[in-house]
């Protein structure tokens, strides 16, 4: 196959610092040299350096759901939403369809990178060592990509090679693959890549060992859940053959287990389980995680808490993600039990929490409530106070902005009541992730998107063992994430579908997992059509000195989900490029 001469592509500035150092000023002077923006693929594949900067360039391109987007794939779902009470999105709102996909990821541009740089390090004179981690590094960031393709449109275009640009395409790179082939590729792709990675687990990252095996188990547990939950369709591009449910369980089961196993990685653990909670999302590089995106906050910079801070203390927006009700109440009770709070006006509380207290720690390092403390100033969402004598009185409520009562404002500093739009629409505020430093400047941010981390590797054994009919040994795994923040130990009697779900959910909350969980449990249907998700309004009752908190809702719009949103449409855009795409099924 016939390959350009040079990669047509922008210097990043570890390539360009690399070229500029290793000319002289004749040769930057040389109106015959090739252009600085086309690097010679032979220069890159003779130089351990040059091939070290193009890797780099292809992580800065991969993926991550990471903090760029900083709140729509970690809060549009059923248990989050943002702001302003009109909240409105494209997966959570009915808005995929023939011509508008969703978080879509179709860039097959970032494809042949990927395909020519494990081609041309191959053939390269560089040493058998470096070419081998490097490949298998590249091999891992693709069998990632066509992962995260597969959990949107189920199989797609299966493009493993570099494809010549100036011959026509051929029809098996074309068409669709079946989403089972894909599957199998994937599985195939990483088992491959972890025999050529070295396990340093030190540079978290860069993709070793592990993180091949922590996709493996991710990229199974979803392919077996699609067998499971799922239905084959006639055509076999989405869907898994029921018969191969077992299988994926156990090789997830199985992947998840080699990094346990392996020893590189331990979870936290601390007298104070709330705060080790906190801490792994704020603190880079700890024991915990497997793989993360590495941020400097100079070149590579984001802003999530900068527009998640409570608003009083953001030097931006602040209060963008808000946690729901329905958030709040699924976690656990220390002792085992779960219960939702009586709300309303005859239900007074001591304090902003205090509905709410004796529950799961995590919870508590997840959302800001009432009266909670953020860097160390008191964080107001009461939106009035109720003046009544005696009893309890909605209708007497005073909120007003500017107005006091018994010289205590009537309006909270970080309410809904506020004069504007930058004030949550639930009655809680996000505090996984957000720094403990007011009024961060926008774009200045460094701490690092956990993409894999261990907790996740013992939830994925947990389930796969409870859908394969071991019980005992999926509540062993997942009593490691129960444990270390206080909960009762399940056993082989108490463990059910459900708590695997639900600890799954009070764990990896707000990481990007929870709307692909419920579209490959199948459960999306039932849990996000017609949902109009609640939070509260945080009553101060001055009489008492308590509080009562009325349920209300937290958007105006109903929320929609139709049969064919468990898979994104391929898109007319798409089929009018290329006449031998076929669509999904619905669409």
């Amino acid at each position: 196959m016939k390959q350009s001469n040079y990669l047509y592509r922008a210097l990043t500035p570890f390539l360009s610092l690399l070229l500029v150092s290793l000319v002289s000023c004749d040769d930057l002077l040389n109106l015959n040299e090739v252009p600085r923006d086309l690097v010679n693929a032979d220069q890159v594949f003779q130089n351990e350096a040059f091939a070290d900067a193009l890797v780099a360039d292809l992580y800065a391109g991969f993926p991550f759901t990471s903090f760029d987007d900083f709140d729509g794939m970690l809060g549009h779902h059923d248990l989050g939403t943002q702001r302003g009470g009109g909240f409105t999105s494209c997966r959570t709102h009915g808005g995929m369809d023939i011509n508008s996909d969703c978080e879509g990821l179709w860039d097959y541009e970032y494809i042949r990178e990927l395909n020519f740089f494990i081609e041309s390090i191959r053939e390269s004179p560089l040493s058998e060592s470096f070419k081998r981690q490097r490949e298998g590094e590249v091999r891992v960031l693709r069998a990632a990509v066509f992962f995260k393709m597969q959990k949107r449109y189920g199989g797609v275009p299966l493009v493993n090679v570099v494809l010549d640009p100036f011959e026509d395409v051929p029809e098996q790179y074309r068409v669709r693959s079946s989403e089972e082939a894909l599957a199998d590729f994937i599985d195939t792709e990483l088992e491959m890549a972890a025999g050529m990675l070295m396990e340093n687990p030190q540079e978290t990252g860069r993709v070793n060992r592990w993180t091949a095996y922590a996709y493996k188990a991710r990229a199974n547990l979803w392919s077996a859940s699609i067998a499971h939950f799922g239905t084959l369709a006639d055509n076999r591009l989405t869907g898994i053959p029921a018969g191969r449910a077992n299988e994926f369980y156990g090789k997830a089961s199985a992947a998840a287990r080699q990094v346990i196993d392996s020893g590189r990685y331990s979870l936290l653990q601390s007298s104070d389980p709330e705060r080790t909670y906190w801490s792994v999302f704020v603190e880079d590089a700890n024991d915990e995680v497997i793989f993360e995106r590495i941020y400097n906050g100079v070149e590579i910079r984001h802003q999530f808490a900068h527009q998640n801070q409570p608003t009083p203390f953001s030097e931006g927006q602040g209060s963008q993600m808000n946690p729901t009700l329905e958030l709040v109440n699924q976690y656990e009770n220390l002792d085992g039990t779960f219960s939702a709070p009586d709300l309303g006006p005859d239900h007074l509380y001591p304090s902003g929490v205090s509905p709410w207290a004796n529950k799961d720690p995590r919870l508590y390092a997840t959302v800001l409530f009432e009266g909670d403390f953020y860097a160390g100033n008191l964080v107001e969402l009461y939106e009035g106070i109720d003046p009544t004598v005696g009893g309890t009185n909605p209708d007497a409520i005073i909120s007003e902005v500017g107005v006091t009562y018994n010289g205590k404002n009537t309006v909270g500093s970080a309410s809904r009541r506020q004069a504007n739009q930058f004030f949550p629409s639930t009655g809680f505020l996000l505090e996984k992730y957000i720094a403990e430093t007011p009024l961060i400047p926008a774009g200045t941010e460094s701490n690092n998107w956990k993409e894999l981390r261990l907790a996740e590797m013992y939830l994925i054994v947990a389930e796969s063992e409870f859908e394969l009919g071991n019980p005992a040994e999926a509540a062993m795994y997942l009593n490691f994430t129960r444990e270390r923040v206080g909960l009762i130990p399940l056993t082989e009697g108490t463990i059910t579908r459900d708590r695997v779900r639900i600890e799954r959910t009070s764990e990896l909350i707000y990481e990007g997992h929870r709307w692909d969980d419920l579209r490959r449990w199948r459960t999306a249907l039932d849990v996000l059509d017609g949902q109009i998700v609640k939070g509260v309004r945080v009553i101060y009752h001055d009489d008492s000195g308590q509080y009562y908190f009325l349920v209300i809702d937290g958007e105006t719009v109903q929320r929609e989900f139709r049969p064919e949103h468990y898979y994104n449409p391929i898109t007319n855009a798409r089929l009018e490029t290329n006449g031998d795409l076929v669509e999904n099924p619905g669409y």
